[in-house]
């Protein structure tokens, strides 16, 4: 048999231990007697909504007997409360034992809390994991156990169980201060609600941005929208991390340390970044919009020409002059359909429009001071282009 039950226990506990949260319990132990018997090694893990009993049985034990045990334990003690108001119990019992001892994994019919045996084959090393009950490890932890002692790696020592055993308790103290976690869940709420939705919306429109099928200043939309990609991930990140979703508190990097200080560092580091995305989103992406008019080196506004590239951008015409917009940049095979606009044409009037078959370039008027926009979009609407022009007496 090229592994035990212990070696495959050992070596599987070392990383579910403080993964899962889970804590070790003597065979001796008086409270679980009922079951002991037809065990080597008993996990359990009794805080939070799923407290769960992982069990490992060897040939010769039964583990359907040790999970029915296990089950009517559970519903017996672990039991809803003032301060954990649900509680849903689970049980697994892996059987490790060469294929022709295994006993039929999957779930244990008559239970009385959802419980599973999941076997191992300590002669092939093949695992099968049917059945999910509440609180139960993932599954690639028993079939990465496997593998390793089929590679011939040596089982963790007892000296390497008991320091992961250490690790939970470890763990447990990494979280953040509740006042903390209390001001940080109302600052993930309001980012959620003001940056929520633009990041969304980026998440389609950047790849199209960067195919080429959206016009504009591509360097400021492409920061723009990057920016609204990774406010969404950070706020995905820290409610994954307020609310220990999957227990991700305990495991990423830094935030789980057991060092004080590289917590705080990791806290700040990330309170650092979303402060930066959202000075980027506020102050530098309107700089970049609304930088200087694409005219003002010409000197003269009396006759403005403006391109495809000034999309998004704002130019100077002074009264009585003329604004000419060319889209001649666009493919050819946009040119037909091509419609022109003013939002005020007591400001900024449509004189001429392309004839059919030309180039997509239109003539507007200015009349008066004001500000107007001028508005333009292809037949499919794949591309369009606006302006904002503002219009005032030439100077003195």
């Amino acid at each position: 048999m090229p592994f035990s039950v212990e070696d495959f226990a050992r070596t599987s506990l070392v990383r579910i231990l403080p993964r899962s949260r889970y804590r070790l319990a003597a065979q001796s132990d008086g409270r679980f007697q009922s079951f002991a018997s037809n065990t080597t090694r008993i996990a359990y893990r009794q805080q939070g909504a799923t407290p769960a009993f992982l069990l490992f049985s060897g040939p010769g034990q039964n583990p359907h007997a040790a999970a029915m045990a296990a089950a009517s334990w559970a519903e017996a003690n672990w039991r809803p409360n003032a301060i954990q108001r649900r509680v849903r119990p689970g049980v697994v019992a892996v059987h490790v034992a060469p294929g022709n001892q295994l006993t039929p994994g999957g779930p244990v019919g008559g239970a009385i809390v959802p419980s599973a045996v999941w076997t191992v084959d300590s002669a092939t090393g093949k695992v099968e994991t049917t059945g999910s009950p509440p609180g139960s490890p993932s599954g690639s932890e028993m079939r990465r156990a496997a593998d390793s002692l089929m590679r011939g790696a040596p089982a963790p020592s007892l000296g390497e169980l008991d320091l992961a055993e250490k690790g939970v308790m470890q763990l447990r103290t990494a979280t953040m201060p509740r006042a903390f976690g209390g001001l940080l869940g109302l600052a993930l709420l309001y980012l959620a609600f003001r940056y929520g939705m633009a990041g969304l919306l980026g998440l389609f429109v950047l790849p199209e941005l960067l195919s080429g099928n959206i016009s504009g200043d591509r360097l400021v939309l492409a920061l723009s929208f990057g920016a609204d990609v990774l406010v969404l991930a950070g706020i995905v990140l820290g409610a994954a991390l307020v609310f220990n979703f999957r227990n991700a508190a305990m495991r990423l990097p830094g935030f789980s340390s057991s060092s004080g200080s590289t917590r705080n560092l990791t806290w700040g580091g990330y309170v650092a970044v979303m402060v930066a995305l959202v000075v980027v989103q506020e102050a530098v992406v309107p700089g970049l919009e609304h930088r200087n008019p694409v005219t003002a080196a010409q000197g003269a506004y009396t006759h403005v020409t403006v391109t495809a590239a000034d999309d998004g951008s704002e130019t100077y015409v002074d009264e009585n002059g003329d604004l000419t917009v060319d889209l001649s940049g666009w493919p050819s095979n946009e040119w037909a359909g091509v419609t022109f606009k003013t939002s005020n044409p007591s400001v900024l009037s449509l004189d001429s429009t392309p004839a059919a078959g030309a180039a997509p370039t239109a003539r507007y008027t200015a009349h008066q001071a004001g500000a107007a926009r001028v508005d333009a979009s292809s037949a499919d609407g794949k591309y369009t282009f606006q302006i904002r022009v503002d219009v005032g007496p030439p100077p003195s």
